[in-house]
């Protein structure tokens, strides 16, 4: 039984730093997909530094201030994109937020009135990067 339980520890140490390196790759792709968005820099800050600290979650490593520091960003970041979702949600076709624009100059251009859907896109990112973070900071605490 001993034997057991020490291999079923084993075995989960290692899915829980599978999920760790794997979530971080995973911010890391959208931190580098968000190169090519008109306002970069604060998502690659959100996105890379959720990477980082999944990493470090993975290497065992935990960082108080930098998991608090990112929390704040993400959560300011989910304040400013919350009334686009709520207009999202209230929208008739929920499901133009899996569909690609119609065109691609907007992305380049003003707002328009589907600029919600971009913003509630920004939401959910930042909605699963909060929700990562915040289990790393219970976790840890």
């Amino acid at each position: 039984m001993v034997c057991s339980l020490s291999v079923l520890s084993v075995v989960w140490s290692t899915l829980v730093k599978l999920w760790n390196f794997g979530t971080a790759a995973f911010f890391l792709v959208i931190a580098t997909l968000q190169l090519n968005d008109p306002d970069p820099i604060y998502w690659v800050l959100v996105y890379g530094g959720t990477a980082m600290i999944a990493f470090g979650q993975g290497l065992g490593r935990h960082s108080r201030f930098w998991t608090g520091a990112c929390i704040g960003a993400v959560a300011t970041g989910i304040i400013s994109t919350a009334p686009a979702f709520g207009d999202y949600l209230t929208s008739e076709n929920l499901s133009n937020i899996f569909s690609e624009p119609e065109n691609f100059s907007s992305f380049f251009s003003g707002m328009d009135s589907s600029d919600y859907i971009e913003n509630s896109r920004e939401f959910l990112g930042l909605v699963l990067a909060f929700v990562l973070l915040t289990a790393y900071s219970i976790k840890n605490s």
